[in-house]
């Protein structure tokens, strides 16, 4: 392949895949990595090509690609005002995919893996493959919410699809919106017909499949039609294209290779815009131009005016991974300081307080100051809310609403989210899973913290649906053996009445666990002194029933002074207090 050729490839995969790396470019085109390398080394000192490096703790760093910002401009005069409306060319897109970084990289590792294991097959190939732009006009032919359109034409005819990336943050209200959106296109006047092609799904994991196909179900039998077409696989398995066996789809099955699943439609059937590029390349741009790095730089240091999402693309791309994991935590786990947050993220506390002060002076993060508390505490603002809900593609006030994180309200009347009201007590229970990361080698290690948003329990107790909303929840691991628990840290402030409801919940929620086979977590039971222990103790008798083993108490002040791992753990209302976990052999109770 001529370098003139080479150039055009680049030219046109850029054009339909923002954002591309060089070992995707290379799969798309089928050329060794050192050639494609120097393509876009040329190409840059041409100005025809941009590029920026990502600090993503999903990501690594080698650097992404786009077409520069005058050859966008020279393809949307060449190709008209429909290029505009079919590929991601606007200024709007690159904005997008730059603050869904994450995202966009997912989308185009999975479609170079569709075309590199297309390349040898004899009777397949990519008839289209493209990011679908942000703007969606009303007589779309694409579903809203999707990310990118493909088809792969066979000799029978075309098998087109849809993709979309699910993020881990996405809360499932998000989910809900976007196929009930789905099952509204399908039902609409668009050029498919009665129905439409497969929209593929790429999650996190198996459990949000799961949650994916429940979700199209219901939909489904809520409007009593025919489940869409829909196809769901891990976005790491999505990476190996049509080679991955892992694709499922809603209603069961079994799980098999992509072109299993993919409907053939008929080529005359599909009639939809052209993503054509141009196979001529343009000339180099003789105005200076400014780099999507160096504008991002300005835009935060206030050098120059942006919109709220610009703004978020430019701190996206500025911020670093360290910036970006303290953004997250504090999300997750409000008021905590900056050594806690270096215990928490495994760092130096110089490198967090670095992190602290910009993510501070960013708005990302908020400081909390309480008199007596002898210590600043950080929670997230509402700058950092913006970020994380248009990283994770979901409007900013469904996140607010739904994700499980906790925001400092910056507006005069806003409510004070209860995890901040209640100070002292957020606190305290943060200490706790901090002292636990604190273990020396060889002592319990604490895998998992979830909050007290993540760590919420819907079960069903007689015939009826419950929640349990406990202060939070861990997994430990000593030895090779797990040991999960539920925390209840107990200020000594609620009425017995209110202790004793909460208990019966608990022991409503063991129940429910006996009788569907499943494993019970321990209950850690926190309070403030030993005469308010014994009191647990005895509400817990009734309370808990047969499932009384599975409770563990203590107090606040033993913890601070020998923490969780010492020698403070109660089993039984009257026994000596002892460690927990104990041994590698430790077996929970009712066992």
């Amino acid at each position: 392949m001529t370098p003139h050729s080479s150039r055009l490839d680049v030219l046109q995969w850029l054009a339909r895949l923002p954002f591309l790396g060089v070992d995707d470019l290379a799969l798309l085109t089928g050329q060794p990595e050192p050639d494609i390398e120097g393509v876009l080394r040329e190409m840059e000192q041409d100005g025809l090509v941009d590029s920026v490096t990502p600090s993503s703790p999903e990501l690594d760093t080698a650097p992404v690609h786009i077409l520069s910002e005058p050859t966008r401009r020279w393809l949307t005069s060449t190709l008209g005002e429909a290029a505009v409306r079919t590929l991601p060319l606007a200024w709007r897109d690159i904005v997008h995919r730059l603050v869904r970084l994450e995202a966009t990289v997912a989308l185009n590792v999975f479609a170079a893996g569709i075309v590199a294991s297309l390349h040898r097959s004899a009777d397949r190939e990519v008839a289209d493959l493209r990011a679908l732009p942000v703007r969606r006009p009303q007589d779309a032919w694409w579903p809203p919410g999707v990310q990118g359109y493909g088809c792969i034409r066979a000799t029978a005819g075309a098998a087109p699809f849809f993709v979309t990336v699910d993020r881990a943050g996405a809360p499932a209200a998000h989910r809900a919106a976007l196929v009930a959106a789905w099952y509204r296109f399908r039902e609409s006047s668009q050029p498919w017909g009665n129905d439409i092609p497969p929209i593929l799904v790429l999650c996190p994991g198996p459990v949000r499949e799961n949650d994916w196909a429940r979700t199209v179900l219901a939909s489904a039998e809520r409007r009593d039609v025919v489940p869409l077409r829909f196809l769901s696989t891990s976005v790491a398995t999505g990476a190996e294209g049509v080679a991955a066996t892992a694709w499922r789809q809603a209603y069961g099955g079994g799980r098999a290779g992509l072109l299993e699943w993919l409907p053939v439609w008929h080529a005359e059937h599909l009639s939809l815009p052209s993503a054509a590029v141009p196979d001529v390349l343009p000339a180099a741009p003789s105005e200076e131009r400014q780099s999507l790095s160096r504008w991002a730089h300005n835009v935060t240091g206030g050098a120059c005016s942006a919109t709220r999402f610009e703004r978020a693309a430019a701190i996206a791309l500025t911020t670093s991974m360290v910036e970006k994991a303290v953004i997250e935590c504090l999300g997750r786990h409000p008021l905590l300081s900056e050594a806690e947050l270096a215990t928490v993220l495994h760092l130096d506390p110089r490198v967090v307080r670095r992190a602290v002060e910009r993510a501070t002076a960013l708005s990302l993060i908020v400081r909390v100051e309480r008199p007596g508390d002898h210590c600043r505490r950080y929670c997230l603002g509402s700058a950092g809310l913006h970020s994380l809900a248009v990283r994770d593609g979901v409007p900013v006030r469904r996140y607010a609403r739904h994700a499980p994180i906790t925001v400092l309200p910056a507006g005069d009347g806003e409510r004070v989210p209860t995890l901040l009201q209640q100070y002292e007590h957020t606190t305290g229970a943060n200490s706790f899973f901090v002292a636990w990361l604190d273990s020396p080698a060889g002592g319990p290690h604490l895998l998992a913290w979830l909050s007290a948003a993540d760590s919420a329990i819907r079960f069903e107790s007689g015939g009826r649906r419950s929640w349990l909303r406990p202060d939070g929840a861990g997994n430990l691991l000593l030895g090779d053996k797990a040991f999960p628990f539920l925390l209840e840290w107990d200020r000594g402030t609620e009425r017995v009445v209110v202790l004793g409801t909460k208990l019966v919940r608990y022991g409503e929620y063991f129940r429910s666990c006996r009788l569907s086979g499943e494993p019970a977590p321990v209950l850690l039971f926190v309070t403030t002194t030993p005469q308010r222990e014994d009191l647990v103790w005895r509400i817990a008798a009734s309370a808990l029933g047969p499932d009384v083993g599975r409770l563990l108490t203590t107090t606040g002040s033993l913890i601070e002074r020998l923490t969780p791992r010492g020698c403070v753990w109660r089993r039984q209302a009257d026994s000596p207090r002892q460690h927990w976990p104990s041994s590698p052999t430790h077996q929970n109770p009712n066992r």
